[in-house]
């Protein structure tokens, strides 16, 4: 399905019925990521999961855009009577605390997977950790580009290369590969002006931080970070996951998100 918000054609996903519950995905992935969710939630939910701008199919116009606009524009134009659940993973994580900080009254309750430690802290220390990417960037081996952040993000940097097999790998590069292809530095998205570390605190929706054991260091210190200083947040460990550990263990994902979004 898809909507025109903002001036661009934001095609998103909708299954089931009930409380709204919206997925936001990871800047390595689109909509797709989010499948099991919308086979196990449909039951429970009203499953949303749009894909960002120039990820999946959704346009990515030429000029500034705000992600947090278009989330809200999107809410909007689907008539939703409830202020949405929103549950999101790394770059779609850090878009749900943004959005819970710009329109709190718009959020029911977060659930933050696997938020990238390099958007609220400085992680140069771990500039070793990055090597393989910023390789393949610099020769604009696309390619190459892919293959190493499903090593980092698909697999994780303390599991062997290739520790997770088809047909999550195929998806992964395929959704990875498609973004890959887009143009962001002539579309630029708009940032808040107060950074996100500084008003952590402010968020008042009951919070869920989730990570996969298997992910990179500034994951975790990023997730500790979000427990200290988000009131009442906890966090989940899944075992044997890395950066999408909803893919990998779709059940024990969906049973944990089920009980804290009914809790």
């Amino acid at each position: 399905m898809d909507k025109l918000i903002n001036g661009a054609r934001i095609h998103y996903r909708r299954s089931g019925f009930g409380f709204p519950v919206m997925f936001l995905h990871a800047g390595v992935a689109d909509s797709r990521m989010w499948e099991p969710q919308a086979a196990g939630l449909a039951k429970h939910f009203d499953v949303i999961a749009p894909d960002r701008r120039g990820y999946g199919d959704s346009e990515l116009p030429a000029g500034p855009w705000s992600p947090a606009a278009d989330v809200l524009a999107l809410m909007d134009a689907l008539g939703l009577r409830d202020a949405p659940h929103l549950v999101g993973c790394s770059i779609g994580a850090m878009l749900a605390i943004n959005f819970a900080l710009e329109h709190p009254q718009r959020v029911s309750k977060l659930v933050l997977v696997g938020v990238g430690g390099s958007a609220l802290f400085e992680d140069a220390k771990y500039k070793d950790l990055y090597a393989e990417v910023i390789t393949a960037e610099r020769a604009h081996d696309m390619a190459a580009l892919n293959e190493a952040e499903a090593r980092l993000w698909l697999d994780g940097p303390g599991r062997p290369r290739g520790h997770v097999d088809k047909p999550l790998r195929d998806l992964f590069l395929d959704m990875n590969g498609r973004a890959l292809l887009s143009d962001f530095h002539s579309a630029p998205e708009q940032e808040l002006e107060a950074p996100a570390l500084g008003r952590l605190g402010e968020i008042k929706s009951p919070t869920l931080v989730v990570v996969g054991d298997a992910d990179v260091p500034p994951v975790h210190e990023t997730a500790d970070l979000l427990v200290s200083k988000i009131r009442g947040a906890r966090k989940v460990v899944i075992h044997d996951a890395a950066h999408l550990p909803n893919m990998e263990h779709p059940d024990k994902f969906n049973r944990m998100l089920v009980d804290f979004l009914n809790g």
